[in-house]
């Protein structure tokens, strides 16, 4: 088991703020559920640093060339230092993360800026601008939903994303340009399941595998992505770098189809 206490403003989604004691089943990497071996540090050291004043930029420290890119988006009232180790893990298996540093990502355009800073900035060199996935949390996992809509957007990964509002668009949930990882937490009271991953996965015109933690609150992605770490890593890997037991986790017999602490429900898989 993990506890921790947060303390965030959500006035923008129910109009008042609290402080949180939340839990769920922790992954342990190492342990049953598949994901886990993803959970833990991948080879890179990582370099953080300024992307202009609009991003910041999580990277492997020696970069090479070929490295695929993902964009973040933040929850309300939360800013890329509220997961700073989960953006960090990502960039430890070779991922260039640019997250944009607002705390009102819905609409999306802050993070394909972030991708502009990047496709004119001095790490072009090292990046595989043709492999691009998005993702975000909350306000952010909206948003990153509707920058999905963009052609240079691959793949994406909304995280518990709240779509009633907040600069999100309905429409956009069917105008995706590449398959989708879609996560839930069963004890999310701000952005629950029910109204707000559920259409997605309804209206949603590329596939999508949606998977929903046992016990997870809102609040479970903050600071290292919680339970959320190692399936999204595994998930990228799949989907930029075409990593083959990585794929295994959700394609074939689909190995997180029947993980312990995990719904899934899949379309186009």
């Amino acid at each position: 088991m993990k506890s921790r206490i947060v303390l965030f403003s959500r006035a923008a989604v129910a109009a008042f703020a609290a402080v949180f004691v939340t839990s769920s089943f922790a992954i342990t990497p190492g342990g049953g559920d598949p994901s886990a071996r993803y959970a833990s540090a991948g080879p890179y050291s990582v370099t953080q640093q300024s992307g202009g004043t609009s991003c910041t930029i999580y990277r492997p420290t020696n970069l090479t060339s070929g490295h695929p890119i993902i964009l973040w988006g933040n929850g309300t009232g939360a800013s890329p230092s509220t997961y700073a180790s989960g953006l960090r893990h990502w960039a430890s298996y070779g991922f260039v993360v640019a997250a944009a540093n607002t705390s009102n990502a819905g609409t999306g355009s802050e993070m394909l800026g972030c991708l502009n800073w990047l496709a004119n900035s001095s790490l072009r060199g090292a990046l595989d601008l043709n492999r691009v996935a998005t993702s975000g949390h909350s306000q952010g996992g909206g948003g990153s939903i509707m920058a999905g809509r963009d052609s240079r957007i691959d793949a994406t990964a909304p995280i518990q994303p709240y779509i009633l509002g907040l600069g999100h668009q309905t429409s956009s949930q069917s105008q995706q340009r590449g398959p989708m990882l879609l996560l839930s937490g069963s004890s999310d009271i701000i952005a629950g399941p029910t109204l707000n991953q559920a259409p997605v996965f309804a209206r949603a015109n590329v596939p999508v595998f949606w998977a929903t933690r046992s016990g997870a609150s809102h609040f479970e992605p903050v600071g290292d992505f919680g339970d959320f770490r190692g399936i999204t890593t595994a998930w990228f890997l799949y989907q930029l770098r075409g990593d083959a037991q990585a794929a295994a986790l959700f394609t074939g017999q689909c190995q997180m189809c029947s993980a312990s602490g995990w719904s899934v429900q899949r379309k186009g898989f």
